[in-house]
């Protein structure tokens, strides 16, 4: 059978009729068996780069890497339902479950195993792996290398040591939807990949309308909440909060207004009720998510056609991946950006109760600016920070439309 077929036979056992010009060239170079890096926007199908390629060598072992376990549950869900074998290994586990897990990993009735970082370095994890052949190993989100490794995960800076002590080199696939050239090649350093094969798509997604707007004080930014929401949410929206305490005072504000629809999720919550209160917004029955910035991470989800910030990111990366999970099924969506003067004091003391980083104060200030600048278009300016150019503005955004009123 020629490779192309077995690429099609692939696609069509994860629901894909017709692959992407942008996710060809990527599955063939892992398939020719070359180290590959893919930036691009959320739903251009990053997935499918890896997972078909993993599935054209049926009867080898592929691992994934995911920053979350909300993401790992979704990937391995997802597979399950295309007949794939795919499990996750995680600390939710009891011992006795991780030990079958591996065991299924090891015969092959589980293909495609999803671990975080920390997982990925264990001892006993890794002398367990030496008694299989791993195909390829795949990172994905992964941003996370330098936006994590280098302040409170530093397992995410091991990752290539580790991999280098398996059996047999395999394949290192990293994916992204936001990476400079320069952080590309820094995680492919990190990750000791081996003269890999770099592709950068285009992130700008034309359909989806930036809005930002100061707020002098949190009753005025209370009541640009409530705005927004009724303006625009029609399907379901994300509110992302940069502490818990604010999500918790949200959620609290949202439930009397939109009684019955709101759910949310952080940290503090016990495993079992933040799995449970996402997995009600991602199916449906909840409408709007209240959540620290973590939430979302790569979930796919087609519905979400309003994110709001009720807090300044930390970082333009931040605020590229958690603005991009509105709008990916192609039709027009809103991303809100609500900011105060608060929010960078507040971001500064997020920044110093963790592991403060001279990188991490860079992208604080560099959000700052993005929110501070009135004179240019939103999309030209987080594009620009990703290094790819607009000849226009979007004509769209807060900015375009002041400056459009400004002609007249």
């Amino acid at each position: 059978m020629d490779i192309k077929r077995k690429i099609k036979q692939a696609a069509n056992i994860i629901g894909i009729d017709e692959l992407r010009k942008s996710q060809v060239k990527p599955i063939n170079d892992i398939l020719e068996g070359r180290d590959t890096m893919v930036v691009a926007r959320p739903s251009a199908g990053k997935s499918a780069i890896y997972q078909i390629p993993a599935l054209v060598h049926e009867g080898e072992r592929t691992i994934t890497i995911e920053p979350l376990l909300s993401l790992m549950h979704d990937q391995v869900r997802k597979l399950r339902e295309h007949g794939v074998g795919a499990a996750r290994l995680d600390s939710t586990m009891k011992k006795s479950e991780q030990r079958e897990c591996l065991q299924k990993f090891i015969s092959g009735e589980v293909q495609m195993l999803f671990v975080t970082p920390e997982q990925f370095g264990k001892e006993e994890f890794l002398c367990t792996m030496k008694a299989v052949l791993v195909y390829m190993v795949v990172v994905d989100e992964c941003h996370a290398v330098l936006d994590w490794g280098y302040s409170f995960r530093d397992a995410y800076l091991n990752l290539g040591q580790t991999i280098d002590e398996l059996e047999a080199r395999p394949i290192i696939t990293a994916l992204t939807a936001t990476a400079t050239e320069d952080d590309m090649a820094e995680i492919a350093q990190c990750l000791h990949m081996q003269n890999p094969a770099m592709y950068r798509n285009d992130l700008y997604n034309p359909k989806l309308v930036y809005i930002k707007q100061h707020a002098v004080n949190r009753e005025e930014k209370r009541k640009l909440l409530c705005k927004y929401l009724s303006k625009y949410h029609a399907n379901s929206s994300i509110v992302y909060c940069n502490t818990r305490k604010a999500v918790e005072a949200v959620y609290k504000l949202l439930d009397k207004k939109y009684s019955g629809q709101v759910t949310m999720s952080h940290a503090g919550l016990k495993p079992k009720a933040r799995m449970a209160n996402e997995s009600e917004f991602l199916s449906g029955k909840k409408t709007i998510m209240v959540a620290t910035t973590a939430f979302g991470m790569g979930i796919d989800l087609d519905s979400v056609d309003l994110v709001i910030h009720f807090n300044m990111s930390l970082s333009l990366t931040d605020y590229m991946q958690q603005s991009g999970r509105a709008g990916r099924n192609g039709q027009k969506a809103h991303a809100v950006l609500l900011y105060s003067d608060e929010d960078y004091y507040t971001n500064l003391a997020i920044l110093h109760d963790g592991h403060p980083t001279l990188r991490g104060m860079e992208q604080l200030d560099m959000m700052k600016e993005f929110c501070d600048d009135n004179e240019h278009c939103m999309a030209q300016l987080l594009l620009g920070r990703f290094g790819q150019k607009m000849k226009k503005g979007c004509k769209h955004c807060t900015v375009c439309q002041k400056n459009r009123r400004k002609k007249k």
